[in-house]
């Protein structure tokens, strides 16, 4: 049997479990990303895009945010295609906010790795 944690929302929980996994997976890939050489930078890019996609499902766009900032300068300079899908799904974990300043941040943001790939 799969764990509920896993399988998505439960009625009466709306996105409950997703909001402690994101806060989980934000803790982890601080740990990580203090790990990772400087040097290896489109790894860190990477790393760092799927730290803001864990910061945007645990409900903390502010954070995700200025993480994704990192990233996508890295992705810039770079020209990742990794990071260019990794930035891709944090626009759409970012979706509940894309009204919002920081959603509009978020879009201009990535509008030069989306122009670059």
């Amino acid at each position: 049997m799969v764990p509920e944690a896993t399988t998505g929302p439960t009625p009466g929980q709306p996105d409950k479990q997703v909001h402690v996994l994101g806060r989980e997976a934000a803790s982890l890939w601080s740990q990580v990303l203090e790990a990772v050489p400087t040097t290896a930078r489109r790894d860190r890019g990477v790393y760092l895009a799927r730290h803001a996609t864990a910061a945007a499902a645990a409900r903390q766009p502010d954070q995700a945010l200025e993480i994704g900032r990192a990233a996508a300068e890295i992705a810039v300079e770079t020209r990742s295609v990794r990071m260019a899908r990794e930035l891709a799904t944090l626009k759409r974990a970012m979706r509940p906010w894309q009204d919002a300043p920081v959603g509009r941040d978020l879009s201009e943001i990535l509008v030069p790795v989306t122009e670059g790939s």
